[in-house]
């Protein structure tokens, strides 16, 4: 995605174009009416997000510890910070350094501010006035963090150059920012000069600041082109509290994929690759300065819902289109069996005789013809179950069997009952008249099961109340004879 970079130094502003992960110069613009009216030409002509970075002097920074707080009380205490501090710039921000592990836990914050808003907001003004979406406003400084990814010092003084700046020098505490200062270079003093010359000057600043404590040492790394590095390392030397590292400009360049041909020291390059491709969330401007940024948001969002919209519609038709050509074949293949059918029925309406009778007059006849089955059942829907009961019976044997229809026996059915007269035989009746007696009886449970009504009219022992005990014993093993009145009623 093409981006604009801009760069503000203390004397000179530059517009950078980011395409294709190549970075190139677009223009030099002054700091006068002249000079804006030329930035915004440029605007009109890249609409793109822009990036704002920032090499100045006057940029503030302040270590504090603070009570911890959450949501809204943190942030009105910070904004309590912010008008102790700096009340006179917008451009502030306040970062949480760490959380203090003893007395009251206590969050270190390290305010920073841009204290000279006069040189940085005439080109925001023009940012807005022109409605470009501003990303953010960074400084040298806070870009710099990443670069000691790799560093395993605990006290680092980083070195840069910045051609158009001056030499910026930042010291980090395990990674973390505590301060930084530009000290500008004149046309007569070299960039080796500039390190020899005031590397011991911050040193002693440090010490001032017990940073680092006593015995440990400071790291300084110096990012350099080979050629500064050469005469560096003769003017400079290390000693029991200081330690000098040298960072091949060209080598650090390529290991974060920057194609930036260097010739000399000059880190700007590199500063803006880090920040088109590694932009910290954490940076000067307010919701107000980046308003337009937060629109562009919003657009690509609602860009990207309709074109995912867009496609889920396509998809839908294009699926709706197959399964309506897929209804449309098993719609012709419908129709033609409808014709096939129509052509059917016309050959059956074409064979049929000549006839006076009314269609109501037939359809009443179907349905009494329909009737008039039911009062006749076929042999088989009445003693199928009959049968299936004898197959789990097979001690009862079927000597006579008889039916007849019976309108007296049919309710609750609106059909005549079918009464079956069932003469049969148990074998091995002999002794034990009780066990037979109990097979019999629930022979004839599982007939009341199946849907009939039982009525034993004779049994081979009369064994109720209301009669006398009869019975022909006979030979053992012999047949018992009895008779059963089995009641079949029509299901409906």
């Amino acid at each position: 995605m093409a981006r604009t970079l801009l760069f503000l130094s203390a004397d000179t502003f530059r517009a950078y174009l980011w395409k294709g992960s190549m970075l190139s110069e677009a223009g030099t613009f002054t700091n006068d009416a002249d000079g804006r009216t030329r930035f915004a030409a440029f605007l009109e002509q890249n609409r793109q997000p822009a990036y704002l970075l920032t090499d100045i002097i006057e940029e503030d920074f302040h270590l504090e510890a603070v009570p911890h707080l959450i949501g809204p009380s943190r942030r009105d205490l910070l904004e309590r910070k912010f008008e102790q501090y700096y009340r006179s710039t917008p451009f502030r921000q306040a970062t949480l350094v760490q959380r203090l592990s003893e007395g009251r836990r206590d969050d270190e914050f390290l305010f920073s501010a841009l204290t000279n808003p006069q040189r940085i907001w005439p080109w925001v003004e023009t940012l807005l006035a022109n409605h470009i979406p501003l990303v953010g406003l960074y400084s040298i400084p806070i870009i710099s963090t990443p670069l000691l990814q790799r560093v395993t010092s605990e006290h680092v003084l980083l070195l840069t150059w910045e051609k158009s700046a001056g030499l910026r020098q930042t010291y980090f505490n395990n990674r973390r920012l505590h301060f930084s200062r530009l000290i500008p270079i004149t046309n007569d003093t070299s960039f080796a000069q500039a390190v020899v010359g005031e590397t011991p000057r911050t040193q002693q600043y440090l010490r001032s600041l017990s940073l680092p404590p006593a015995g440990e040492v400071l790291d300084v790394h110096i990012i350099c082109h080979g050629t500064d590095r050469a005469e560096l390392q003769t003017r400079l030397s290390n000693d029991v509290d200081l330690r000098y590292t040298y960072l091949d400009i060209v080598e650090f360049a390529k290991q974060r994929k920057c194609r930036h041909e260097f010739v000399d020291s000059d880190a700007t390059p590199l500063f803006l690759h880090q920040l088109a491709t590694r932009a910290p969330t954490a940076h000067y401007a307010s919701p107000v300065h980046t308003h337009f940024y937060l629109l562009w948001q919003l657009r690509r969002l609602f860009i990207g819902l309709a074109a995912a919209t867009t496609l889920a519609a396509l998809v839908w038709s294009a699926f709706s289109f197959w399964r309506g050509r897929e209804f449309a074949g098993e719609t012709e293949q419908l129709q033609a069996r409808i014709e096939q059918l129509r052509r059917q029925t016309q050959q059956v309406q074409a064979g049929f005789a000549g006839t006076s009778v009314p269609a109501t007059d037939m359809k009443t006849a179907v349905l009494l013809a329909r009737s008039l089955n039911e009062y006749s059942p076929p042999p088989k829907e009445v003693l199928e179950n009959l049968s299936l009961v004898l197959e789990e019976y097979p001690r009862v044997k079927v000597a006579k069997l008889a039916w007849q229809s019976s309108a007296a026996d049919a309710a609750p059915s609106p059909y005549p009952a079918q009464v079956i007269t069932f003469d049969g035989e148990l074998t091995e009746f002999g002794r034990e008249h009780r066990q037979a007696l109990t097979y019999l009886e629930r022979f004839q449970k599982a007939l009341v099961q199946r849907g009939y009504v039982v009525t034993a009219q004779t049994l081979p022992l009369d064994v109720s109340s209301k009669g006398s005990i009869s019975g022909d014993i006979g030979v053992a093993g012999k047949p018992a004879q009895f008779t059963l009145k089995i009641i079949w009623r029509h299901p409906s």
